[in-house]
């Protein structure tokens, strides 16, 4: 598998505001074996048209009959990536140039990687750079249980979220995009930008649910070998962590 497909999905909702610059940093990268595939839930803005005008065969456009959500989207987004290998790339961030040439390249080379991911800048509405978030591992390569323990202890799991990691396309159908003997890969460079944007007390109290739901399932899974005492803290830091990351957002973008 010397020049495998890869494909990077995204979901669009009213994202007229930033996904040409988005799409553009898909269009900048180094490989080119690849597929982008958005499914939009029925935006009412001009997002649908930007992606149109876009004259690329590799760009594929899917619109909703009707609104599904975020949840339901991402479901149907899966059903239409081809790729051995995936990218979820958020509405709003960009990748840098050389991100999916680098993070392939670490599966084409390891045969015991499961996943990849990378620094990223944290940038504002505006695109100013705020920060790095980098991954919060040393190494170069963690064990799946690392990065489990790492995430219910600090309730961290932007590191391996979204426009920052690459995975197997069969991963998709686990709770948990790690098997048992895979490794995470860390490539510790800033390979793309992950935009902060201010978010209402609804979407908040929306996302905490979403957070605590989905971390349940983990602690559910028996596979996984969660604590209960792991759960429970990781609810409680949660709650803490998500309203200081919102107050940054809303300072960030004064």
């Amino acid at each position: 598998m010397t020049n495998p497909l890869v494909s990077i999905g995204t979901l669009s909702y009213n994202s007229a505001a930033f996904i040409r610059e988005t799409i553009q940093s898909v269009l900048l990268q180094v490989y080119r074996n690849w597929e982008y595939v958005i499914c939009d839930d029925c935006s009412t803005d001009d997002t649908v048209e930007i992606i149109k005008s876009y004259n690329d065969p590799r760009i594929k456009l899917f619109v909703n009959k009707k609104n599904l959500g975020y949840t339901e989207n991402g479901k149907r987004l899966r059903q239409y990536l081809n790729g051995a290998f995936v990218k979820i790339l958020d509405h709003d961030d960009m990748l840098y140039a050389d991100c999916i040439n680098r993070e392939l390249d670490v599966f084409l080379t390891k045969d015991d990687a499961g996943m990849v991911t990378c620094n990223a800048d944290f940038i504002n509405a505006a695109g100013k750079k705020l920060y790095v978030n980098r991954v919060p591992f040393r190494e170069d390569a963690v064990s799946r249980k690392q990065v489990l323990d790492c995430m219910f202890r600090t309730g961290r799991n932007s590191f391996i979220d979204g426009s920052r990691s690459m995975l197997r396309r069969e991963a998709l159908e686990r709770d948990f995009p790690l098997s048992a003997g895979e490794k995470l890969y860390i490539i510790h460079e800033t390979l793309c930008a992950y935009r902060v944007l201010p978010v209402s007390l609804q979407t908040r109290i929306s996302s905490i649910k979403d957070f605590r739901k989905a971390y349940k399932s983990l602690y559910l899974n028996r596979e996984l070998r969660i604590s209960r005492l792991q759960y429970i803290n990781v609810c409680i830091v949660n709650v803490i962590n998500y309203f200081i990351r919102s107050l940054v957002k809303i300072l960030a973008n004064i």
